[in-house]
Parts: C-alpha cells; structure tokens; sequence
C-alpha cells in the first residue's frame, strides 16, 4: 500500500512540475523519468520507432490496454509527457514513442505485431 503510494505521489510531482514551471529550460528532469524513457526507448524503438521487429514482453507489457498495466502505462506516459514539453530537442525516437501515449480506439497494439 505504502510503495503504491509512493508511486502515486511520484506521477502526480512528475506531473505537476511539468505543469507548474512556465520556462523549459529551467525544468528539473526527474530521474525516474530519465530511467524509463531510456529504458523504453531501447525495448520499444524497433517495434513502435522503426516497425522492424515484435515488441518485447517490457514494452508489451507497458502499452498493454489491460486494466491491470494502467497504473504503470500511466506513470510512463506521464514521465514521457515531461520529458516532451520540458524539452525541445529531444531525440526523435523519444517523441515516436511518445506519441504511443496518446491513446485511440485502435491502441498502439492494434499493428499486425501480437504480444505473446
């Protein structure tokens, strides 16, 4: 309960820092969000930056649509959303995968790749 808390409160900083802090170049980068982007971005680029492969059961399982992965599929794609307003050059494959987080009726699962 305490660690779920914790987590909670940590998306919800992220959150607000990125919506508090009016200039760019003065917004802190949470190292927890560092972490993620930079681990995501090495599991998921080949599948969601350049199509080239099926996605690894990490990245499966952060853009799962199950209700049980909302939580965590939420603190990324708030950590993502810091990182792509606190920042101006970030790198493409950061933003490509960013974009997975805006979520449609299709999800970003609905390509031909399945997770197994």
């Amino acid at each position: 309960m305490v660690r779920m808390m914790m987590k909670v409160a940590f998306a919800m900083t992220c959150l607000l820092v990125a919506v508090t802090i009016a200039d760019a170049v003065y917004r802190p980068w949470p190292s927890e969000c560092v972490e993620v982007a930079n681990v995501m971005v090495e599991q998921c680029k080949m599948f969601f930056v350049h199509q080239e492969s099926p996605p690894t059961a990490e990245c499966c399982r952060w853009f799962s649509s199950r209700r049980k992965y909302a939580k965590e599929r939420r603190r990324l794609c708030r950590c993502l959303e810091f990182l792509t307003t606190a920042f101006k050059n970030l790198k493409p494959d950061v933003l490509a995968l960013s974009d997975q987080c805006h979520f449609s009726s299709g999800f970003p699962m609905s390509r031909d790749h399945t997770c197994a």
